[in-house]
């Protein structure tokens, strides 16, 4: 039995938002400014 298996890459914040970046690794610019825009969106209080 042949079992496909695909890689999906995401960025996951601690409050369980998160962002798919595709199926292709991410450069680290890629993750460093994803995660940075998540931390802007994150909700105030």
């Amino acid at each position: 039995m042949h079992i496909e298996t695909e890689t999906r890459w995401i960025v996951l914040s601690t409050d369980t938002r998160h962002v798919s970046l595709g199926r292709t690794e991410p450069s680290e610019w890629e993750v460093l400014t994803t995660s940075n825009a998540l931390a802007a969106q994150a909700p105030s209080g």
